[in-house]
């Protein structure tokens, strides 16, 4: 089965009155998480991303903001090549395990 990969947005940080811009409730940091699934095991990778300050004309309120439109910001800010291969060896190692855990008996 082909690997999938998914944007998870755990949070999203606001500024609630930008006092230069008067803007309310502008994003400025995105916690989110990056999944792989290969059918059999689930991997993924975590983090934030500061965002710059919008310009008025491209501001888009915040009941307005869609999950593809933060996706499209990450995008823009993370190396999602990287990200991809960091998780296809996170799934290669839970495939092809080199190490187990083992309890003494008592």
């Amino acid at each position: 089965m082909a690997t999938t990969y998914n944007f998870v947005i755990s949070d999203l940080n606001a500024k609630i009155q930008d006092t230069e811009t008067g803007l309310s409730n502008v994003i400025e940091t995105i916690h989110w998480r990056y999944q792989a699934t290969d059918g059999e095991n689930t991997a993924d990778v975590y983090g934030s991303v500061g965002l710059d300050a919008p310009k008025a004309g491209s501001f888009i309120a915040a009941d307005q903001l869609t999950k593809e439109t933060v996706i499209s910001w990450l995008e823009a800010k993370l190396d999602v090549d990287a990200l991809k291969s960091g998780l296809d060896k996170q799934l290669d190692a839970l495939s092809n395990p080199t190490h187990t855990s083992i309890t003494l008996a008592e």
